[in-house]
């Protein structure tokens, strides 16, 4: 039977492998709203990659490194959307 680090490790690499499909995304996205799904879905895979290596390595630091980074991911999105919003209401 496959053992469940081995999953774990697979589906680091299969994460991985995506980011770059997202990354491609974010740099060559034709509008900036598409720029900005790239970047946050890439954020989440990333999230997503260190509950994994908490699952694997059995640390619970790692759990809490991911949730700060999620909530500093939904914070910059909000900050930059409005940052966007007002720069299109100047003009």
């Amino acid at each position: 039977m496959i053992g469940l680090d081995f999953l774990l490790k697979l589906a680091i690499l299969i994460l991985s492998c995506t980011i770059f499909f997202c990354l491609y995304r974010a740099v060559l996205g034709p509008t900036t709203a598409d720029r900005i799904i790239g970047i946050n879905v890439v954020a989440t895979k990333v999230v997503t990659a260190f509950v994994f290596l908490a699952a694997i390595f059995q640390k619970g630091s790692y759990l809490d490194i991911a949730m700060l980074y999620a909530l500093l991911i939904y914070i910059t999105t909000l900050a930059f959307i409005k940052y966007l919003e007002q720069r299109n209401l100047g003009e």
